[in-house]
């Protein structure tokens, strides 16, 4: 089944970065390097403000979303989120998925592991892009929704020990700065 069939693609889109207003909220505001950590993104490094968010109004991620990275040498990058929030244009999100057929974790650990597959699908001029287009077209092979939970379950459980043991590495190394 092709992406666009199992939930609607949001291509990112920036706030105007001249209006100081729309930036410095409480919003997330991700782009690629947020991609780089946990599977579930929690914060941004950048954030956007309501007047901001409303400036990109079509381009709102809503509920559990699939967040792929779609342009540069880093394309391929995956995370999820699940909070109103925006994306940059680099990056395409899967979201309103269709719960009757798709488990968005499974299509997360589907795309996590096809960094490669998206990149031969890419145009690249100077920069590889995957466009929208390219991207919704994508068929991704769609067991039973009670075998994707399956998998997911097996998976996440991994997911979620690294996530804690990030968590006690970031804790320890800040109670060791305190301590110096």
């Amino acid at each position: 089944m092709i992406i666009k069939d199992i939930g609607r693609v949001v291509t990112g889109k920036t706030p105007l970065t001249k209006v100081e207003k729309y930036y410095g909220g409480d919003i997330m505001f991700i782009s690629p390097s947020d991609l780089h950590g946990d599977y579930l993104i929690e914060k941004s490094e950048k954030t956007i403000t309501e007047e901001g968010l409303k400036s990109i109004e079509s381009n709102i991620i809503k509920g559990i979303s699939v967040l792929t990275g779609c342009i540069g040498w880093d394309m391929g990058n995956v995370a999820m989120c699940n909070s109103r929030c925006a994306t940059n244009q680099q990056i395409n999100a899967i979201t309103d998925f269709n719960d009757e057929l798709v488990d968005p974790k499974y299509i997360y650990y589907w795309l996590k592991g096809k960094k490669e597959y998206l990149f031969s699908i890419a145009s690249v001029t100077r920069t590889p892009i995957l466009s929208k287009s390219v991207f919704e077209n994508i068929d991704i092979p769609l067991p039973s929704l009670k075998v994707q939970k399956k998998i997911v379950k097996l998976v996440s459980r991994i997911d979620e020990k690294i996530r804690k043991n990030n968590h006690i590495n970031d804790y320890l190394s800040y109670q060791s700065s305190m301590a110096a």
